[in-house]
Formats: C-alpha cells, structure tokens, sequence
C-alpha cells in the first residue's frame, strides 16, 4: 500500500481530533454529519536562515560627542566649531537626538583690517588724518579728528566759537592772531603775530603786573559750566604745571566760585574755586580747587595760586588728581 492513513475522529462538542501517518502530501476528506474538513499537509522544502539583528548600542550619556579645541591666542576670525550631533540614551524615555552648533566669534577688533559689526571701516592703520580714523568709524566733520586734504579743524562743535571751528570745518574760527581785536573773548591786543617785545604777546599788552603776559588761553567751548557739549574730558594735558591759565571766550572769563553740578563742564567731576578772588593789589594768592563728586562738592582737592590781573584773572593750575576731572568756566 503506496499511502497508508489512519484516521481517528472523534467529535466532542462541535470538536474533532485527527492523527495522520504520512510522508510527502496528504489530502483527506472527511465527513461527519454535516461536517466536512478537508486537510492538506506540504512539507518545506527549504529553509530559510533566520537574520541576526545586532543589538542597539548604549552611548554613555556623559558622553557630549566630538570636540574642537581653539587655540586661545589664535586670532584667526573665521574660526567656526563645527555642527556635531549627539545621542543621548535615557532608559526611562529611550534615546534623544541633539544637535548642537558651537560657533565661536571673536570680538571686534578695530585696526586688524577687517570690518567686523559695529564698524563702518577699518583700513588697518593708526592714522586719525585719513579717511578711517581709529574709531573704525568713517570720518566725518564733528568726529574731533581733522580729515588731511579735507578740513581744516574739527573741535567737535564748530560753531565758530572763539578759538574754535568754523561749521564744515572748512575755516578756523576768531581767535588771538587774527589782526582782529576780540574784546569780549578776553584779547587786550592783536597784533597778528607771536613775537614778543612788540607791545603785544599773546593777545596781551606787556604792560600787565608779574606774570600776567604769560596767561596761556583756555577757549574751549565745553568748559563753561552753562555748556551743553556732549563729552568727557580731563584735563591732564593742561600747560605743564607752574603755567598760568586764563579762560577765554566761549569757556568764560573766570572759574566758578560755587560748586557746578556733576558732569557739567564736560566731564565728570568739575572744578571750581573754593574761595573768594583777589583784588589786584593782593598779588598772587593761595587758594583750593574742589571737585564735585559722588554729591560731594569738595570730593578731590588741589592748591592752586590766583592772581587778579586787571582785566581778567588767572590761574596756576596743576594736573588733576585723577580722571575725568576738569576746570570750568563761567561767563
């Protein structure tokens, strides 16, 4: 017998149980009542491997990926950290992707040649004459630098004040030497030239008591405590100390004799005459100059000698203590 089939049913509740004997194929029909069941049996012929799947990794999550280490000194601006991705692995939420983009700027260095933010140009030079002054800004009149084959003076302020500037800093403005008597700014004479002896020497008749000839002028504009010129100055580049000094013109005639207010005068701490002035006949006198600071009217101090000339007065003022600190005028 080619195919040999033993078949044991056996219905239980709707359920029956086969037992097959079999090589190769099989295909039984059986019918029990109103069930018929119909089984056929093909054995594989091949089989296929089974793929091995490697199992995940775990990435120590102290682990921040790839770095870049810049050298410190290297100025280099185009350096850029690259992009790195990193994958962290939480075992409460699984892995998380993060990208992190690292880009390293070096700050603004006006005079490198480079125009970097902030500046309008930078042609690498410590020039203030020429088209790109040191500000890395691009030179206008205003800026206090005078522009060579452009301007001709440039105070900040040009407003053709006394000693100062013409607006367009194209002109100077009225000042000693001029061949043009200004009275009212403080000239005694003007003569048009500097040389001594003539009767006239620095815009001063040399018939004047002492030293009084001697006075170098101080015009500038922002000095005058009712000034509203926008700056800080100090003034550490006075004439060398035991020079005598007088205010002229838009600075005033005299120095205040009351504390001005903080940052008035141009500067920060101003200064003004802690005493009264002398007469003519008094000579040359001790006094104190006071600085107004920290709503202190006499936080710094320095001795200063006075003398009444006459037609104006003047001072011997030394360096001040610290900056930025300033000698005001007033009117």
């Amino acid at each position: 017998m080619a195919t040999r089939a033993i078949v044991f049913a056996h219905l239980i509740s709707g359920c029956f149980a086969v037992k097959i004997d079999t090589t190769d194929t099989l295909s039984t029909s059986i019918t029990t009542d109103t069930l018929t069941d119909t089984i056929t049996d093909t054995l594989p012929t091949s089989i296929t491997t089974p793929t091995t799947i490697d199992p995940p990794t775990t990435i120590d999550p102290t682990d921040t990926g790839p770095t870049t280490t810049i050298d410190p000194t290297d100025t280099d601006p185009t350096i850029t950290d690259p992009t790195f991705t990193t994958i962290f692995t939480d075992p409460t939420i699984g892995p998380t992707t993060v990208t992190v983009t690292v880009t390293t700027e070096p700050p603004a260095d006006c005079g490198n040649g480079i125009v970097e933010d902030g500046e309008e140009c930078d042609d690498g030079n410590s020039s203030d004459t020429d088209d790109c002054p040191t500000t890395c800004k691009s030179a206008v009149c205003g800026d206090g630098f005078v522009r060579a084959g452009a301007e001709v003076c440039d105070d900040k302020i040009n407003d053709n004040s006394y000693e100062g500037c013409a607006p367009g800093c194209s002109a100077l403005g009225p000042r000693c030497g001029d061949s043009v008597l200004q009275a009212a700014e403080g000239e005694l004479c003007d003569d048009g030239n500097q040389t001594a002896g003539d009767g006239c020497n620095a815009c001063l008749t040399e018939n004047l008591p002492g030293e009084c000839g001697q006075a170098v002028a101080l015009a500038q504009p922002g000095r005058n405590v009712a000034s509203q010129v926008d700056e800080v100055e100090c003034d550490l580049d006075l004439p060398a100390e035991g020079r005598w000094s007088r205010f002229v013109g838009s600075a005033g005639s005299r120095m205040p004799t009351t504390a001005p207010p903080q940052f008035s005068c141009g500067t920060h701490a101003p200064g003004w005459l802690n005493g009264s002035e002398p007469a003519p006949a008094d000579g040359v006198v001790a006094r104190e100059i006071c600085f107004h600071w920290e709503d202190e009217t006499c936080h710094f101090k320095a001795p200063i000698a006075v003398q009444n000339c006459g037609p104006f007065i003047m001072y011997r003022l030394p360096a001040p203590p610290t900056c930025a600190l300033r000698y005001c005028g007033v009117d």
